[in-house]
């Protein structure tokens, strides 16, 4: 039971990597970027807030001023994500939308394997090749066109 609602959150997750940015983008057209930012943001951090006291963390909340500074750093990354992303997603495809976010996450990991645990995934390498031809391919201005070839009998 617990596998079938790992796998639905995963499917939620999905669905909605897809979605959110396309409603931002929409959103940010009436709005502007940084008010559907804050917004985001803010619903982001609604949300932890329950997680925080619904699954009773074991860090006091008085303790969370003693956490390293850069422990933060990804909130202020994130952040800059969702900025970006909202200003451009009004901009660019939905398939561009959430490939893109994509691909930054596999070539950031493929960084921080190589300098950190000293590794380098050459799956990942070629997966990463791979979409960022399918992404060329599908960005290009004039579809390629395939000649027919006469069959002679």
């Amino acid at each position: 039971m617990s596998s079938f609602i790992i796998y639905l959150f995963a499917i939620s997750l999905g669905v909605l990597v897809t979605v959110v940015p396309i409603i931002n983008g929409e959103n940010t057209k009436q709005l502007g970027t940084f008010r559907v930012s804050l917004f985001h943001y803010f619903s982001a951090f609604i949300v932890g807030i329950m997680f925080y006291l619904v699954l009773n963390s074991s860090t006091p909340v008085y303790q969370l001023g003693q956490v390293p500074w850069h422990y933060y750093l990804g909130g202020v990354l994130g952040l800059s994500v969702i900025l970006l992303m909202n200003y451009y997603s009004s901009r660019i495809t939905a398939l561009h939308i959430s490939i893109l976010p994509f691909l930054g996450q596999m070539t950031m990991g493929l960084i921080l394997d190589y300098f950190l645990f000293n590794q380098l995934n050459f799956k990942t390498i070629i997966g990463l090749v791979i979409v960022l031809t399918g992404l060329y391919i599908q960005s290009s201005p004039t579809p390629l066109k395939v000649s027919k070839v006469n069959n002679v009998l």
